[in-house]
């Protein structure tokens, strides 16, 4: 999408009152005047292809121009899907049985995808030697609709009406990722980029972390952290969706800062063989479980979130552009 088409797209979808809402807020947080934040959000707009929540997010009233040009943006994250992207395969990403079937190797569970009241048999059958299961919509986004149910006939009778979905086996996570938060399977989203000559690359890693609920979604509740891709070790804080940071866990109090990530070169090797799978969709954010066996794929994204900015993530005012753009090109 070309930055003029995007601006018209980006304004006519605006969230306005959640907009001033922002100045507001930033009023307070920073003392500038509600007139200079608004007219820097939109120079940021025409400029950088900013929304509301990237100037928020990655304190862009506190960044140089030059600094801000290295900030990817909802509209700069938009142009390397667009540009590498192939729309005409992403149903492998949308379609959760579409994705459960094409990554089987990659998923280590059990899973059966109900479409009608007739697999109630079946339903008993895979529920058997299991306390729990997941419930998930076939179609569902960051985390909407996603239950934990006892394995029990009556679960799937209650939720008949909510077909198609997918029952899934719960992972059993590993002791080091479940010391975070274990009421979640804490994932990593890893993105990678696959390269014109066929191969592929991992662009970023980041630790997602839940906080009492039973997913890590960043719009759901979650925190987000970056983790050294070399060595799989997270040297910041995570960030939640209200901009608030956190060293450690503040329900479970551990440490966030120095946590290191179980099976990080398998996941890595996994992630990278998995995005050969679909070459056409070139950049693609996997989420990933840590089990007591190793990682195994949850889902992959052929829209990655662009939680990148957030400022005490860069602490030497350096954005994420200039790195994305050393791998993802041509």
């Amino acid at each position: 999408m070309g930055k003029a088409k995007y601006l018209i797209k980006s304004i006519a979808n605006m969230h306005y009152k959640q907009y001033f809402e922002t100045i507001d807020l930033l009023h307070k947080e920073t003392g500038k005047s509600r007139p200079a934040i608004f007219f820097d959000t939109i120079k940021c707009a025409l400029k950088y292809q900013a929304g509301y929540v990237d100037y928020r997010s990655a304190s862009m009233y506190d960044l140089t121009d030059e600094q801000r040009a290295d900030v990817i943006t909802r509209g700069v994250n938009n142009q390397y899907i667009a540009k590498y992207n192939d729309f005409d395969y992403i149903h492998f990403f949308h379609n959760k049985q579409e994705f459960n079937t094409l990554f089987a190797d990659y998923l280590k569970r059990d899973w059966l995808l109900i479409t009608s009241a007739d697999q109630r048999d079946e339903f008993i059958e895979f529920a058997k030697n299991k306390d729990q299961f997941m419930l998930k919509p076939t179609d569902g986004e960051g985390g909407e609709g996603v239950q934990k149910l006892p394995a029990e006939v009556e679960s799937f009778d209650a939720n008949i009406d909510k077909v198609p979905f997918l029952v899934e086996e719960v992972i059993d996570q590993d002791d080091t990722m479940a010391s975070l938060n274990p009421t979640s399977v804490n994932t990593i989203r890893v993105l990678t980029f696959v390269q014109s000559d066929g191969t592929s690359e991992i662009v970023g890693t980041y630790l997602r972390i839940g906080r009492g609920g039973i997913v890590d979604n960043f719009c759901s509740g979650g925190m987000v952290t970056p983790v050294d891709k070399e060595t799989g070790v997270v040297h910041y804080p995570a960030v939640n969706s209200d901009i608030q940071d956190f060293a450690t866990h503040p329900i479970t109090n551990t440490p966030i800062v120095g946590f290191k990530v179980p099976y990080f070169e398998e996941l890595k090797q996994m992630t990278k063989e998995a995005a050969l799978k679909v070459p056409q969709v070139r950049f693609v954010g996997w989420d990933v479980g840590i089990s007591k066996k190793g990682p195994c794929l949850i889902e992959g994204n052929e829209y990655p979130a662009y939680f990148y900015n957030f400022k005490v993530h860069h602490p030497d005012g350096k954005g994420s552009k200039h790195v994305f753009d050393a791998i993802i090109h041509d």
